[in-house]
C-alpha cells in the first residue's frame, strides 16, 4: 500500500486506471500470449541447437 501511495503522491502513476477485460478479450489475450510464447520458445530452441551443433 505504501508503494501505491508514494506513486500517487509523486504523480508517477499513470493517469489511466486498469480495467477488467471481458471474457472474449481475456481469451484473446491468452491465446495470443500462448501462441507468441510457443513461437519464441521454438525459435530459441532451434537457434540454440544450431549454435551448439553448427
Amino acid at each position: 500500500e505504501s508503494i501505491i501511495w508514494a506513486h500517487n503522491k509523486l504523480k508517477v502513476a499513470p493517469a489511466t486506471q486498469p480495467r477488467a477485460l471481458s471474457i472474449i478479450q481475456g481469451r484473446a489475450v491468452g491465446v495470443t500470449h500462448y501462441l507468441l510464447g510457443g513461437i519464441a520458445t521454438t525459435w530459441a530452441f532451434f537457434l540454440a541447437r544450431i549454435i551448439a551443433v553448427g
